[in-house]
């Protein structure tokens, strides 16, 4: 650790520091989605001025009061996804690049466990399949890249989508869109804005064998021309009990900006091994174990866009494409779909986005046509919002051809007093997945107040009967099935509640368990995010972190089309379990140095698929080190 931190204090000579800010919001009941921090590439970083034509940066180099950047090295930016605006009761779940790799995940799945309401699912570690259900459904997590919809394209996964598809690494910022019965997570991609050039090497390694290396580079010419690459290889463990595997993602982007128009073009190419998996607990009605897999996805786009959607008029368009091809070896697993060598499916979506967004009034629409290895659908979607301090109201509506089916959503947010907010959201599903003649109708109620810089909320929460997935990536044995209508009080604290310490704390309790869904789910996070700054007034110092305890009773899977119950014979039970997780990271003028541990603590290995026990600890550790020019 010593040598860390020396090594990193030597290395200053060569390398110029980007500042980071450590300053808390204390209140982002108000904030649009998308400024609750300032992003890493952006034109002023914390603490930043501007004066004339350039920009003053403080403390680029040790002793200096001000560098001047000249403005002609800071270039317009590339085009950027629309992000929705936040409306809930209190700090919102949103992440801009530092945060996402302070948070400690190296997964969407590890970033979702801090959403209330969110139940993840994996077998083992990195490489194995990963689910998130919201209030219990699988099916209503989805991800938009960019503006693209990922699509599930692995005949393996079923009806949801595997998180590990999305690349977490590669972003810049993720969004949090949480309805009443769906939540939609809104995620864009790494984009530089300087002519500086821009590199980071990250290295990590740990238990199971773990290791894994980033890399990164991104730089803008003076016509506005913008070269991003980047990769990231993993390999993990082996062993059958654990569930290894392998990945290597490379992602690379060509574009051009000047002024308010953009062209740009994207890539992400991975590929992921994943081994043979087998069952700790034998049950008679599961399968032996998780077959190996040999996979390629690739997702690219093509997109032109004009002004920005976080101000002003702007509009979009999009040509994306993806790609999954499998080359397994052949399973005779009982119902696996017969894919033994060359499954190859692919999408093509063609999108037009644009919209308005001033005097925190925001209008958008958005037509998507989705060309899939099934056929092909259009889908129409049209948003509205209104942002005030005393009143917050927000709509969204989606109409899919297919079936049919449509979605509507309304939100709002009454603040009379700045330390007192209501909220509500209901949603309206109409076919599709309807399990009668009749909607799905389910809503979400809120109240909160703040005490000091931290929000106390709570509210019931109502999700009406549904289906939800079979994810036969676990076992085949699991099925498409019928839900019982639920309701829930939940509880949140969010927030610093003592100087520089803060808390991330949530309960839901639904009055019955069901499918995917635990009676009782629990997350308790207590953390500190300090610069120091009597100490290091220079800003060259951070420390981040943080402890968490997860908890969540026992969890039913569905084997047969039937109401769930935890004494019913249509389904497999996971059991309960207890999970400690910690955190810490040191910034050190341009390197972070950073532990990461998980420990099961009840029962002795945590069970999250019935039959599948998680490895009893987990410790990883590394650097990143960032270079400018």
């Amino acid at each position: 650790m010593g040598a860390l931190i020396g090594l990193a204090i030597a290395a200053r000579a060569g390398a110029q520091a980007v500042p980071v800010d450590s300053a808390a919001k204390r209140d982002t009941t108000h904030a649009k989605a998308d400024t609750t921090r300032a992003k890493g590439d952006s034109v002023l970083t914390p603490g930043d001025t501007v004066i004339g034509d350039s920009v003053t940066v403080i403390g680029l180099h040790p002793g200096d009061t001000a560098t001047k950047i000249p403005k002609d090295t800071i270039k317009a930016p590339i085009a950027r996804a629309e992000l929705p605006p936040v409306l809930g009761v209190g700090e919102q779940y949103t992440w801009d690049r530092d945060a996402l790799f302070a948070s400690g995940a190296l997964t969407l799945t590890q970033l979702l466990d801090m959403v209330p309401g969110v139940t993840t699912f994996t077998t083992g570690n990195l490489a194995s399949p990963q689910f998130g259900a919201y209030a219990g459904n699988p099916a209503r997590v989805r991800i938009f890249l960019d503006g693209m919809e990922l699509d599930n394209l692995d005949p393996r996964a079923g009806g949801a989508l595997d998180l590990a598809e999305l690349q977490l690494w590669s972003l810049e910022q993720v969004t949090i869109e949480r309805g009443a019965d769906e939540i939609r997570v809104y995620c864009r991609t790494w984009t530089v804005e300087r002519t500086t050039t821009s590199t980071r090497i990250d290295v990590l390694t740990g238990d199971q064998r773990t290791n894994l290396y980033r890399a990164f580079f991104g730089k803008r010419y003076q016509h506005g021309e913008i070269l991003q690459v980047g990769g990231q290889s993993y390999g993990t463990s082996s062993d059958n009990a654990v569930g290894g595997g392998n990945e290597l993602a490379l992602f690379a982007r060509l574009g051009w900006a000047s002024k308010q128009w953009s062209v740009d073009g994207y890539l992400m190419h991975a590929n992921r091994t994943r081994d043979f998996r087998q069952q700790d607990i034998g049950n008679t009605l599961l399968e032996p174990g998780i077959p190996e897999q040999d996979r390629t996805r690739a997702d690219m786009y093509f997109r032109g866009g004009y002004g920005s959607p976080d101000s002003g008029a702007w509009a979009q368009v999009m040509v994306a494409h993806s790609k999954f091809d499998e080359n397994s070896p052949f399973s005779v697993l009982e119902g696996l779909p017969a894919d033994s060598a060359d499954t190859v499916r692919s999408s093509t979506q063609y999108i037009a986005t644009g919209g308005f967004t001033r005097w925190g009034l925001r209008l958008s629409g958005a037509e998507r046509y989705h060309k899939l290895y099934g056929g092909g659908l259009s889908a129409t979607t049209v948003r509205a919002s209104f942002e005030h301090k005393l009143l917050a109201l927000s709509g969204y509506a989606e109409r899919r051809s297919a079936d049919s089916s449509s979605t509507e959503e309304a939100t709002a947010r009454f603040t009379p007093l700045s330390f007192f907010a209501v909220a509500g959201t209901i949603g309206r599903r109409h076919g599709g997945t309807a399990p009668g003649d009749g909607d799905e109708i389910s809503t979400r109620l809120e109240a909160g107040i703040r005490v000091d810089n931290a929000w106390l909320s709570g509210g019931l929460w109502r999700r009406d009967q549904t289906l939800v997935p079979g994810l036969i990536a676990f076992d085949t044995a699991y099925v498409t099935a019928k839900t019982i209508a639920a309701t829930g009080p939940f509880v949140t604290v969010r927030g610093k509640i003592f100087h520089d310490i803060g808390v991330n704390v949530w309960a839901v309790r639904w009055n019955s368990p069901g499918y995917y869904r635990p009676q009782l789910q629990t997350r308790e996070e207590l953390y500190i995010d300090t610069q120091w700054l009597q100490r290091f007034p220079s800003k060259h110092f951070r420390l981040i972190a943080g402890v968490a305890h997860e908890y969540r009773q026992d969890v039913l899977f569905p084997v047969s089309n039937g109401f769930e119950s935890l004494s019913d014979p249509n389904g497999i039970v996971s059991l309960f379990s207890h999970v400690v997780t910690s955190r810490i990271e040191f910034h050190i003028l341009d390197a972070t140095i950073f532990f990461n541990s998980y420990s099961g603590v009840s029962p002795t290995r945590v069970e999250q698929v019935s039959g599948y026990l998680q490895p009893p600890q987990r410790l990883e550790y590394g650097i990143r080190w960032q270079f400018w020019n």
